[in-house]
């Protein structure tokens, strides 16, 4: 009983994780967690307008109640499950839970169910409750990929954008003593004191220019003029540092995802890591879909084409062939490539890996083993 229940565990951790991204039932729950709290947003947003709120007053109630519901299932699952997590291996299941208890996500999770008990046992204000509705869109950094990668771009950067804010906090406070100095005399109403200085210092090193408050004498506009231009470059400075961080988050888990799709692979699964980092980078990954042509008719390319899910058809004179996942099909000898008469087209949504060009000759002059087993990629046949 215990070993089903463990069974059990370590299933429901794998769907939640999605831990593997072929796995039918983890796209479901994926899906229907997304959309409830796409909706659930929406409906919060929603609720701020009386005319909305007198209009479908039951309908946002049973929203509401629905999406706590999902919610609270996915937060007891997720603590329950928790314990089959890598960075937990060694704890106690108790151990376990409580450290992932205080982790972000599992907060964020725990705040998304705040609200609806709020409101049923608590008189708590509806314009702070509609802020905590709207905390729930950070659920959605687990399930979206570009998400994550902007916080853990921000992570990784951390430091540095640190130091960006202590330097910009430093310019706004230049800024605004100089100006008080300018012009405190000429406007005591806005330029009084350094701290009323600061609005302005604020608006325009960040170059947004209200217009509220403006500086009249000549030593004042220089000033400003000043503060413009040292604002443009203050603020270029972290969007360089996040833009290089976030631009290598996306390249290292585009190195991660190939990997992972070429080891699965049966023609590479027995290769050495050596050898796997000298395919992975020349591979490039491609979607199509349903009814797609991947091989035009009498425009057969030099390349392999791997398959990592899907179905495609392959058409060579009239015979017909369907290859699914983990096959591959393509012609590697030049010689052959205006010989060969055929037609390829997805049956249903496929991703392939392909191997194309000169990089098919780097990787077998690399690797003898690969080379051995790229050979056997002749013609457009079930492999």
């Amino acid at each position: 009983m215990a070993g089903q229940a463990q069974s059990l565990r370590h299933r429901i951790y794998t769907i939640l994780e999605r831990e593997d991204p072929n796995d039918k039932t983890a796209k479901i729950v994926f899906r229907i967690i997304v959309t409830v709290i796409i909706i659930n947003v929406s409906a919060a947003v929603l609720y701020t307008d009386a005319r909305f709120a007198h209009m479908f007053p039951n309908d946002l109630r049973v929203i509401e109640t629905v999406s706590v519901t999902v919610f609270a299932i996915e937060y007891v699952v997720r603590l329950w499950s928790c314990v089959e997590s890598p960075h937990y291996r060694g704890m106690s299941a108790l151990q376990a839970r409580l450290r992932y208890s205080v982790t972000p996500g599992a907060i964020i999770d725990l705040i998304a169910l705040v609200p609806f008990f709020a409101i049923h046992f608590l008189s708590a204000d509806m314009r702070s409750l509609a802020m905590l509705r709207l905390l729930r869109f950070f659920k959605l950094a687990r399930y979206s990929p570009g998400l994550s990668s902007v916080i853990e771009a921000l992570r990784a950067e951390r430091h540095g954008l640190i130091a960006c804010l202590v330097v910009l906090a430093g310019a706004i406070l230049v800024s605004a003593s100089a100006i008080y100095a300018a012009e405190g005399g000429a406007q005591p109403d806005k330029f009084g004191s350094i701290p009323e200085s600061m609005w302005w210092a604020v608006v325009t090193v960040t170059t947004v220019g209200y217009g509220d408050v403006v500086p009249v004498t000549t030593i004042g506009r220089i000033i400003g003029g000043i503060t413009m231009v040292a604002g443009i470059f203050m603020l270029a400075l972290p969007v360089g540092i996040f833009a290089t961080a976030f631009i290598e988050v996306i390249r290292r888990r585009a190195f991660v995802v190939t990997w992972g799709m070429v080891a699965r692979l049966p023609v590479f699964a027995t290769l050495d890591a050596a050898a796997l980092a000298e395919i992975v980078p020349r591979l490039r990954a491609r979607s199509v879909d349903a009814g797609e042509i991947i091989v035009p008719r009498g425009e057969v390319p030099r390349a392999i084409f791997f398959i990592v899910s899907g179905l495609v058809e392959v058409d060579t004179g009239g015979n017909r062939e369907k290859l699914g996942e983990s096959q591959y099909f393509g012609e590697i000898k030049a010689s052959r490539l205006s010989l060969v008469d055929a037609r390829v087209r997805a049956v249903e949504v496929t991703q392939l890996l392909i191997l194309a060009g000169d990089d098919i000759d780097d990787v077998a002059a690399g690797n003898q083993e690969v080379a051995d087993r790229l050979s056997t990629v002749a013609t457009y046949a079930v492999t």
